[in-house]
């Protein structure tokens, strides 16, 4: 066993390839739970009694949940959800300003670059590398935030300059009904799936003191976490405009 793979780590990379292979959370909840119980028999470490956690998930024979349903909330939703925000963000600002939203094709390119790192989510070596490199996060988020931000910066400011000039208002209201479309989408997943497709071991499921009753409330709250953002941003645009002299 390695010095850094504690039981604890192999049991995280464990869910997370179960995950990556579309298990359902109970299902998963179940096989951790037998884990647990065959390191507690036996006192040796998971990566000697199963192996690595990649292979072991890779041998088992359980159900999964369609690929569908899996890559709508996981994938499709919230890359659509957040090429919607950046266009709405974009729209709001033009709008207060009384110009047109002008486009260019590095700022284009700039603003590609968070709806990318969040499809890339798709691919298992992806998820993998920012589980098993706890500090990769950071400057992904960092990443994504700069090109958003630079992306402001460069904006042309004449027509001229601009790879496209579109109308503010259309642009805000298809992008806030293309929000508000996909939360609604979101919502109805969350509610018919299973608990939120929560995680849940056996022994979690007989005490519902131990359970956590809001975890669907968040992912309720993540679903519109867009559209609410969408609102902050307007209105604090608007505010800003108002201080303009």
């Amino acid at each position: 066993m390695s010095a850094t793979m504690t039981d604890k780590t192999w049991i995280d990379l464990f869910i997370v390839e179960l995950r990556m292979r579309r298990v359902p959370g109970p299902v998963i909840g179940d096989a951790v739970a037998s884990v647990r119980e065959l390191l507690a028999d036996s006192g040796q470490s998971a990566e000697e009694a199963f192996g690595p956690a990649r292979e072991y998930a890779a041998s088992l024979d359980l159900p999964t949940m369609q690929a569908g349903q899996r890559a709508l909330k996981t994938l499709f939703l919230p890359v659509m959800g957040l090429f919607a925000f950046l266009v709405f963000a974009l729209a709001g600002t033009a709008w207060f300003v009384g110009k047109p939203v002008l486009l260019s094709v590095p700022q284009a390119l700039l603003l590609s670059v968070p709806v990318l790192l969040t499809v890339l989510f798709a691919f298992p070596f992806y998820p993998r590398a920012v589980f098993r490199q706890r500090w990769l996060p950071v400057p992904l988020v960092l990443s994504a935030g700069a090109a958003s931000a630079i992306a402001a910066l460069i904006a042309p400011s004449t027509e001229a300059e601009a790879w496209l000039a579109l109308s503010p208002l259309p642009l805000l209201m298809v992008t806030m009904t293309a929000l508000v479309v996909l939360s609604v989408i979101g919502t109805i997943t969350t509610l018919r799936s299973n608990d939120g497709d929560e995680i849940i071991e056996p022994l979690e499921a007989q005490e519902p003191s131990r359970r956590r009753p809001g975890r669907k409330a968040f992912v309720l709250f993540v679903d519109w976490l867009f559209p609410l953002l969408a609102v902050i941003i307007f209105l604090m645009t608007w505010g800003f405009s108002l201080m303009r002299p």
